[in-house]
């Protein structure tokens, strides 16, 4: 399916039909505003075209880990979200639908297979967070479920997307000259620090450290102390884990860590073990695509 453009607004405004992707389904969420608890299945297109730039840095899932683990990440994903819609599921209920936009290059080079779970991931999170702020919707990028066999639920809407800028030189602009991706990308620059603390669903927690391998395993490495002194015996910790918690006691008194994961995890494949040297807990486990 090829792009569809019309004739572009004053203002240098593309009206785009984007091409449709994947689709992120949520069983239950709660329409905002109600007096009464009503809740509604949301689906969510992932949809692309070639005029919204790309990232600015074309890096691997390694190399964004890294960011994340040297605490200054600077990886964006310029995206457009469009309006909320009503539309029928299979079950001839009324349910929503948004349509998110990214650049065709990446949406095919990262996003296209099922197997790039990692992107797709970090791609829900960030459209979690856009979706929240611009229609006031929870969606919880846990929950969210990918649609086999489907690429678009209801009728993708046209978008407006801002030209980009025709000169190549670079000047100062007034905010009022900026174009919509202007703003944002300041906008997201000056919130960089704080959002990406949060991308994997939980703030900083202090003495732990996460990677991601394959795109399938998550390793956490906590270091283990107590009011400054390092804890020596691993006899003295119980570690407790569920698909969306991890949990670890001292001296079955006390928590010594207890925060929720960034990825739905496979307890059965969990893996531990204690390095003395560091005195630090290292778990392991597959995340559930």
């Amino acid at each position: 399916m090829d792009i569809k453009l019309q004739k572009p607004e004053s203002g240098g405004i593309w009206l785009i039909k984007p091409i449709p992707g994947y689709v992120c389904k949520w069983k239950d969420v709660k329409i905002h505003g109600l007096l009464s608890k009503e809740y509604r299945k949301c689906f969510v297109n992932v949809c692309h075209c070639e005029e919204l730039p790309p990232p600015l840095d074309d890096l691997d899932q390694e190399a964004i880990a890294a960011q994340f683990d040297s605490g200054k990440p600077t990886f964006r994903i310029p995206m457009s979200v469009g309006e909320v819609d009503c539309v029928k599921d299979k079950s001839n209920e009324d349910s929503m639908k948004i349509d998110v936009l990214v650049n065709s290059l990446f949406y095919k080079k990262r996003l296209a297979s099922p197997d790039d779970a990692f992107f797709r991931h970090l791609m829900c999170l960030i459209f979690c967070d856009l979706i929240k702020s611009k229609h006031e919707i929870d969606l919880d990028p846990l929950k969210a479920v990918i649609l086999r066999n489907r690429i678009s639920v209801g009728e993708i809407e046209v978008q407006k997307v801002n030209k980009k800028p025709e000169r190549q030189i670079v000047e100062e602009m007034r905010i009022e000259d900026m174009t919509l991706m202007e703003k944002v990308a300041i906008e997201q620059k000056a919130d960089a620090t704080e959002f990406k603390k949060e991308m994997f669903g939980m703030k900083s927690v202090k003495g732990t450290r996460l990677r991601l391998f394959d795109g399938n395993r998550l390793e956490i490495s906590m270091q283990c102390e107590l009011d400054g002194d390092s804890i020596k015996n691993p006899s003295r910790l119980e570690l407790l884990l569920n698909p969306t918690r991890c949990l670890v006691k001292l001296d079955k008194s006390r928590s010594l860590y207890d925060f929720g994961l960034p990825f739905h995890i496979d307890p059965k494949t969990s893996k531990s073990k204690f390095n003395y040297e560091k005195s630090s807990l290292v778990v392991s486990a597959n995340i559930v695509l």
